[in-house]
Parts: C-alpha cells; structure tokens; sequence
C-alpha cells in the first residue's frame, strides 16, 4: 500500500490510513482531523469529482490559493523546520512541489496538514469542534460544505 500513495489519482481509505500513517512523524497530533478531512472532502478519493480536469488538490482537496500558502515562508517561517523534517523523513524537497504533484496522494496529505499548521490556532479534538474550525477554515464561506454536512460524514465514517 505504501507504494500507491505516491501513485497519482490513487484512492480508498488504505491509501489515505497510509498517507497518515506515513505523515505522523513530521506532524503532532490532529486529534484525526485530516482522516476526518480526506472523508468528507473527497469520500477518500473516491468521489467522483476528486479527480476532475483542471484541479489538483486531490484527496484533501487542497485549492490552489491554499497550496501556494504552504510555500509561503515569508509569511510563515514555521514552514522551514517543517520542510526539513519532511525531506529528511519522506525525502520530499516540499520547495519543487508543484500544485499538479497534489494528484498524488501523499502530497495531498503534506499540503492539507502544512495548510493546517499556518493557521494560528490549535486543531481541536472534538467533532463539533472540528466541523466549526473545518468551516471557518480548511472549508470556507465560499465552499459548499457545513457544519452539519461535516458532522454527519463523520459519523458515516466513523461508524
């Protein structure tokens, strides 16, 4: 399974455990916020629209305004220890990534968290937590999602 999250366009919740599971050592706890993302962004990369012409962000579902953040060490000088670690752990230079590498399954996972790590505050652990801060700020006004729509997609997940 290792091997597929490298693989573009790859999909199915093996795929996105493994993307986590290779991504844990570079990145503290999220309480499972990103296993709960890839689910209700992209249904693990299996709906339909994940991998549609002209967009990128694949499983995560990261926009491209949102990719172009996690290069932005002007703005966020975290992101350089971040790249370090994730060179040295996953022999990835984040810095040549480009937005198109996302199809990838574990780009995808590495530009959602490195999104999540500029936001200011900390993920919270629990769900309603999680679907307000996933609203607010992964989501967005002008993103189709809710709250509610999170909540219930994690319960379906999670079942």
């Amino acid at each position: 399974m290792a091997g597929k999250i490298k693989v573009a366009k790859s999909s199915g919740s093996d795929v996105v455990l493994a993307c986590l599971q290779s991504i844990g050592g570079v990145f503290p706890s999220d309480h499972g916020f990103l296993r709960r993302i890839a689910y209700v962004e992209s249904k693990d990369g299996t709906d339909s629209g994940t991998y549609r012409a002209g967009y990128h962000g694949g499983i995560w579902q990261v926009d491209k305004i949102g990719f172009q953040s996690t290069k932005d060490t002007a703005s966020h000088p975290g992101l350089k220890k971040k790249f370090e670690a994730i060179k040295s752990s996953l022999s990835i230079d984040w810095a040549t990534v480009e937005w198109e590498d996302l199809d990838k399954p574990l780009y995808s996972a590495i530009a959602a968290r490195l999104f999540l790590t500029n936001i200011p505050s900390a993920i919270p652990s629990g769900l309603a937590e999680q679907a307000a801060y996933w609203k607010k700020h992964y989501n967005s006004s002008s993103g189709a999602g809710s709250e509610s729509k999170f909540i219930d997609d994690v319960k379906v997940l999670e079942k």
